[in-house]
């Protein structure tokens, strides 16, 4: 019986070594089983579908009047799993890659200006066959659901500024405005330096995430340095676009606000311009969290927008 344990013990011994080896030699494919599992555990399957802007990858779970949800700029589907987590329980949620991002291949460069993203993000609801959703989204995909919100009205049984949207010019300056004045882009990572001080401008208490998951993401924005170079000058590229503000009057769907006070990108003076431009808006300021707060603050997020769409009338 000793010899059966002293086996066991050494076997046991020799598997978390391996796991320790695989952490730190093996990132990218031990990221891909944490995530897996972490999707899993919230209900999400992972799942692609061709598209005429080429496959798209998605989460999907639960059951309901569906929730379609939008990551911002660099961004990636995973970053609303723990909101999906909860609310998966009530509702049919989906969070998408956009085209050109996360797990999806590349673009054009043309492709990330607003308006066509707008028409990218319309070819990608038709193929999962949306035809009346709420729409849950964050900083430039905001801005891009906000234009789709516009011309296609119908499509949406709610919108959801999750986290400050690009396009709403804050009356007080931000520390991004102030740092851009000065020709820097603190979101723009050109190395793992940057990727790590960006982080801290998104978040004033960053979220832990697994070395393998933060290594393997970092790793790969660093390979894309000169494309998201671009494609920050390209999606800021707005001549003749119609900002978020301007659009908000004609925004008559049911609307949520979620506003950190402590976002670095836009200020929070924008919260209270962008409640009084919308038609049927709600809003709700969240402390000690940032840019994304469906990172720093997914429990209060799910409580705010379960809230919310629960406020809403059945639909017909």
């Amino acid at each position: 019986m000793t010899h059966i344990f002293r086996k066991l013990a050494i076997a046991f011994g020799l598997l978390i070594f391996c796991g320790v080896v695989a952490w730190h030699a093996l990132p990218s494919q031990v990221a891909k089983g944490l995530i897996a599992l972490n999707n899993a555990s919230a209900g999400l399957r992972s799942k692609v579908i061709s598209t005429d802007v080429g496959d798209i990858h998605y989460l999907e779970g639960g059951q309901g009047e569906t929730v379609l949800l939008v990551h911002g700029i660099y961004a990636r589907k995973e970053h609303w799993v723990e909101v999906a987590r909860v609310l998966a329980k009530y509702y049919r949620v989906i969070a998408v890659d956009l085209p050109g991002f996360g797990d999806n291949a590349l673009r054009a460069d043309d492709d990330y200006l607003l308006d066509q993203q707008q028409a990218n993000l319309l070819t990608v609801m038709q193929a999962l066959e949306l035809k009346v959703v709420h729409v849950g989204a964050n900083s430039m995909g905001a801005y891009v659901a906000a234009l789709l919100a516009e011309e296609h009205p119908e499509l949406f049984a709610s919108l959801s500024f999750i986290g400050s949207p690009l396009g709403v010019p804050t009356p007080t300056p931000s520390d991004m405005d102030k740092a851009r004045d000065l020709g820097i882009t603190p979101l723009v990572v050109q190395t793992t330096e940057d990727f790590a001080e960006r982080n801290e401008w998104l978040s004033p208490n960053i979220p832990y995430i697994p070395g393998p998951i933060l290594r393997t993401w970092s790793e790969d924005e660093v390979a894309r340095a000169d494309h998201n170079a671009r494609i920050w000058d390209v999606v800021h590229r707005k001549s003749g676009l119609p900002t978020v503000l301007d659009l908000a009057p004609s925004l008559e769907m049911p609307t949520l606000i979620i506003w950190c006070q402590e976002d670095r990108i836009f200020h929070i003076s924008g919260a209270a311009l962008l409640d009084q431009n919308l038609p049927s808006s709600h809003l709700a300021t969240l402390d000690n969290c940032g840019h994304v707060p469906m990172l720093d603050k997914p429990n209060a997020v799910a409580s705010e927008y379960l809230k919310f769409l629960s406020s809403l009338p059945d639909p017909k």
